[in-house]
């Protein structure tokens, strides 16, 4: 038996396992972060992740959360699947004793047999697992909207009436009656070949966004934070968002920088949080919204001192506990360690900074 070092090599090896037993393909995984963003990893990526080859890409809390979907020939239409948080060391590398004792756990409770359901004394084992998390519901619509429309699955039973009431003027489907996983399943396949109505689809997502009632707008606004929207729709979107500058800040000024904000890298949205900074100075959440969901922008240096200095207006645990999270991102950890070194900050900057070194001095 190979050698089982990593949750990649377990799950190849129950592969292995399966094409011994049944002399056909066998099971087949895909790895999926639901850190920040519920998005795919590849199989190689996350191979690599696993032999600290490079840092885990977007974490939060100091952790990975992943979503590991496995299944065998047999099973593809009912896929199993784990959801596991991981603790990363200061660079955003996987804990060495915490993976292998996730994997003792499952070793155990499983040996390397995926091919059938567990039965209810290893199910029980696995829940005992320390490692095992529940997403919040928007997490998990997302996850099974993403994970059905990759393994080539239909869409949940709620997706008819969400795209009927989407895409149609005169839809007959009542808002009240849509289900949140409809919603995340219209999103997941926005870009989808076979998704009917996706011109007028397109159109009112791009016009009615605002107009509908609350609720709507906030599953929108969570599914689709998790997505690369099609060019016209975002567009639209940030030019809505563009136009109420003159606004006092608003849940739709949220709303419309959260379901845009997979394309926080490109160059129009950085100016876009430059001007909500400038705009909105100092405001709370504004500034964890940005952290949480918009933190490419902040790749931007600019965008990022500035941002680091507002922040340090809010308190001294924001700061710190905003701070040493956007530290573990790989992309943000270089630019703010060099922030650290600056002697040349406001005094309130200063002041905040230090505050952070001696609490992390202290170990708290």
């Amino acid at each position: 038996m190979q050698s089982i070092d990593t949750i990649t090599d377990f799950l190849t090896a129950a592969g292995h396992a399966a094409e011994q037993q049944q002399g056909s393909k066998g099971a087949r995984f895909r790895i999926y972060d639901l850190s920040r963003r519920v998005q795919a990893l590849g199989l190689a990526d996350f191979a690599a992740i696993e032999r600290n080859e490079r840092p885990f890409p977007a974490p939060r809390q100091q952790h990975a959360w992943l979503g590991i979907v496995f299944w065998s020939e047999q099973q593809q239409n009912d896929p199993y699947i784990w959801f596991v948080k991981l603790p990363l060391d200061e660079r955003s590398l996987f804990q060495h004793a915490a993976r292998q004792h996730f994997l003792s756990i499952i070793v155990d409770a499983l040996g390397t047999d995926l091919n059938s359901a567990p039965s209810a004394e290893q199910e029980k084992r696995l829940q005992d697992n320390p490692y095992v998390f529940q997403p919040d519901e928007a997490r998990r619509a997302a996850f099974h909207a993403l994970v059905r429309r990759d393994l080539g699955l239909p869409p949940s039973i709620y997706y008819e009436d969400a795209q009927s009431f989407f895409s149609q003027e005169d839809s007959p489907v009542e808002w009240e009656s849509l289900g949140v996983q409809g919603i995340h399943d219209v999103i997941a396949r926005l870009s989808h070949p076979d998704q009917p109505g996706q011109q007028l689809l397109h159109k009112r997502l791009a016009q009615d966004f605002l107009n509908w009632p609350g609720p709507i707008q906030q599953t929108l606004t969570e599914a689709m934070e998790h997505r690369q929207l099609p060019a016209a729709l975002q567009n639209n979107l940030l030019a809505a968002l563009e136009g109420m500058f003159e606004d006092a800040l608003s849940d739709s000024h949220f709303a419309l920088l959260r379901a845009t904000s997979a394309q926080a890298l490109s160059n129009r949205y950085q100016q876009l949080v430059l001007r909500l900074l400038k705009t909105y100075p100092n405001d709370t959440d504004l500034l964890l919204t940005i952290g949480a969901r918009a933190w490419p922008a902040l790749i931007d240096y600019g965008n990022l001192q500035l941002y680091l200095e507002q922040l340090a207006t809010t308190s001294e645990t924001i700061f710190i506990q905003a701070f040493r999270d956007l530290v573990m991102l790989p992309e943000l950890r270089p630019l703010l360690l060099n922030i650290l070194r600056k002697d040349d900050l406001s005094p309130v900057l200063q002041d905040a900074i230090q505050a952070l070194i001696a609490h992390t001095r202290s170990g708290q």
